[in-house]
């Protein structure tokens, strides 16, 4: 790692998370930029509430081991990059587009193994048509993950 690595992550607020950033950067091989993307998107706490503390020590010790499938899907996910406003009420299509235009940042917000397929892709069920908006492949799971995108607003036509 870099000066510049280390620069960034004593900017952490304790040296759990100093550990984790580490590790991750060493493991992951992430740049300086990434490294700050994943601060800022406050990485460390997300894992921190989705595990139990054994396991954010192990991690921040060893770095991330993705032993079952519900380890590679993150809770919850950060599209800052989206560049909407949290407060913004917007449709599940502009989502969906913001997304699409930023798909670079949006693989590395899903993580390591995913990889894009297509969007409004049509899927047929006992002779009914479906559009599933975003769809990826995992090659480490080796099945498809859907993303079928709903925002909390209605609007009237």
């Amino acid at each position: 790692m870099s000066w510049s690595h280390y620069f960034e992550i004593l900017k952490a607020d304790n040296n759990l998370e100093i550990e984790f950033y580490t590790k991750q950067c060493e493991k992951e091989n992430w740049s300086v930029r990434e490294l700050r993307r994943q601060m800022k998107s406050m990485l460390f706490h997300r894992v921190a509430l989705s595990k139990d503390k054994e396991g954010v020590l192990a991690i921040a010790n060893k770095g991330a081991e993705i032993n079952q499938p519900s380890g590679i899907i993150k809770q919850p996910y950060v599209f800052e990059f989206a560049g909407i406003p949290e407060k913004y009420p917007f449709l599940e299509g502009e989502l969906e587009e913001k997304l699409i235009s930023n798909l670079e940042a949006f693989l590395l917000e899903l993580g390591k193994g995913f990889a894009f397929i297509g969007r409004q892709y049509r899927i047929t069920l006992s002779n009914r048509h479906f559009y599933v908006d975003l769809v990826f492949y995992h090659y480490k799971l080796k099945c498809f993950v859907l993303i079928d995108l709903l925002c909390g607003v209605q609007h009237k036509n």
